[in-house]
């Protein structure tokens, strides 16, 4: 744990250190060390001699650091616990002393296991990442984001780790081994890149990522009441409608329809859960052809009160603005 806490010391040092930039988030911090240690990565597969020692020492922690990035893509919360950073910290001390130690020394041979052990677990983990705190009022864009993420470091592992298992011991295969890792790492840098320039369009909050509890038979019994409300009386196609409205409708206090909404329901919030019901009708409309009001229009009949909190919560619900949802589907019913 003093390990834990020297390394938060330490990136609150760099941070007080950055003058202008120290204000950088917690996903900023550990991008910026990642970038550098894939770089070092990838000029230590290179380089040959001195050069290539000193750079794989300091590369060769990068699954841990890349790992910590990870966790910061995907959780809101602006500092780390300090178990992930006691796991970070394992794999790079641990991978540089089994770089620059001989193999025939104990503590080479001890840093070599314990590097393979905290490596696996930092590369297992990073996978782990993108399922935590996934919910299914996700916008589409968010959804789509985690699986592009899951797919290409599932490939970049299986072609660095997996593919390679197989190569033998031969100057050209060894040659040909750090070419492919390297340029692996270069495209994982890419990666990090994309993924930290997405988050910093699309931030997480805490209020959207925190942890359901689990329904209880009343939950249920108030979900049904709240279905029967958009049901028979299409409540989500009132403007400026109040979670406080709802609750003096069905008799409840609004904290039991806010719990009953993200507990029952699966929703973060009233107003997701709203919207959800107003994008539903506002997509049957734009799709149909013989529809000839303005998007404007079935904005303030599905229940928006203006056009622009219309098209954030179509493009956030569907992936698209309501223009250009309308072109596609109206397109693919011409052409079927």
């Amino acid at each position: 744990m003093g390990s834990a806490a020297t390394l938060g010391s330490s990136i609150a040092a760099v941070r007080r250190g950055l003058g202008p930039w120290r204000s950088w988030s917690r996903l900023q911090v550990h991008a910026a060390i990642a970038t550098a240690s894939f770089v070092c990565y990838i000029l230590g597969r290179l380089l040959d001699g001195r050069a290539a020692l000193f750079f794989s020492v300091i590369g060769v922690g990068a699954c841990g650091w890349a790992w910590l990035a990870a966790r910061a893509l995907f959780d809101p919360a602006e500092q780390d616990a300090r178990w992930p950073r006691v796991v970070a910290l394992t794999v790079a001390v641990s991978g540089a002393l089994s770089a620059a130690t001989p193999a025939s020394a104990l503590v080479g041979r001890v840093a070599e296991n314990v590097y393979a052990l905290s490596g696996s677990a930092a590369l297992l983990l990073t996978f782990v990442e993108p399922f935590q705190r996934y919910a299914r009022d996700l916008a589409v864009g968010e959804k789509r984001f985690r699986a592009l993420f899951v797919a290409t470091y599932a490939l970049l592992v299986a072609v660095a780790v997996l593919g390679l298992r197989a190569v033998g011991e031969a100057p050209e295969e060894a040659v040909r081994d750090d070419l492919v890792k390297s340029a692996c790492a270069f495209a994982g840098l890419g990666a990090l890149v994309g993924a930290v320039w997405f988050r910093r369009r699309h931030p997480l909050t805490r209020a959207a990522t925190t942890s359901r509890r689990v329904p209880t038979a009343d939950d249920w019994r108030l979900a049904e009441r709240l279905r029967g409300l958009l049901a028979k009386e299409a409540i989500e196609r009132q403007t400026d409608l109040k979670i406080g409205d709802v609750a003096a409708r069905l008799g409840e206090p609004e904290y039991r329809v806010s719990q009953c909404i993200s507990a029952a329901l699966g929703f973060a919030n009233f107003n997701r859960w709203i919207n959800h019901h107003r994008i539903a009708r506002a997509k049957d409309l734009l799709a149909q052809a013989d529809e000839q009001r303005s998007i404007l229009e079935i904005a303030f009949v599905c229940g928006f009160s203006s056009l622009g909190p219309f098209n954030r919560a179509f493009r956030d619900e569907v992936g698209m603005t309501p223009r250009v949802y309308r072109t596609t589907m109206r397109g693919t019913k011409i052409q079927t």
